[in-house]
């Protein structure tokens, strides 16, 4: 029994230390956008558009709630049917690259890379809830960005628009 419980102890320090080195220098809000992305990824993960609640993505994953608080219906539905077409961009390197094989972090680690330009000029002050996800076996070589709210930690916009020298995320308060 004594052994059982010293195995059980190390076991629950070596998890302890690895959880802390996976998020070494980062902030408690990354950490929670972070953990809130993973979740999406995996709810999503394998499952058919139709298998897909748009309730469990807005209530936990995705800020949706100036758009269905909206007063104006027609608005409201226009951007509801928009959802659809726009996530899909989301979807598209889960499905195709797989879960197992993209991670994400905070864009403050990419300063030297050219993605970070942008969050030097007119993104700059959100950049604390900006991440990138890349391939695994290209940690330092980012894909795309994510802008997450900061009170809810869900996923905000994850299209980023470079049109005229100028860059700002898509959200749905555009359409």
């Amino acid at each position: 029994m004594k052994y059982i419980i010293i195995a059980t102890i190390t076991l629950l320090c070596l998890f302890s230390y690895s959880q802390e080195k996976d998020f070494k220098d980062w902030k408690e809000h990354e950490i929670k956008n972070y953990n809130n992305l993973k979740r999406l990824a995996k709810y999503l993960n394998n499952k058919e558009k139709n298998e897909i609640s748009k309730d469990t993505l807005f209530e936990k994953y995705i800020y949706f709630d100036y758009v269905l608080n909206d007063t104006l219906i027609a608005r409201k539905e226009r951007r509801l049917q928009s959802f659809d077409t726009l996530f899909s961009f989301f979807r598209k390197p889960i499905d195709s690259l797989g879960i197992n094989n993209i991670d994400a972090k905070p864009i403050r680690f990419y300063k030297e890379d050219k993605i970070y330009e942008s969050f030097t000029k007119e993104l700059k002050e959100i950049e604390h809830d900006v991440f990138v996800y890349y391939k695994k076996d290209k940690p330092n070589t980012p894909i795309k960005c994510l802008l997450f709210e900061r009170e809810t930690n869900k996923l905000l916009a994850w299209i980023l628009i470079n049109q005229g020298g100028y860059r700002y995320f898509l959200t749905f308060n555009l359409l």
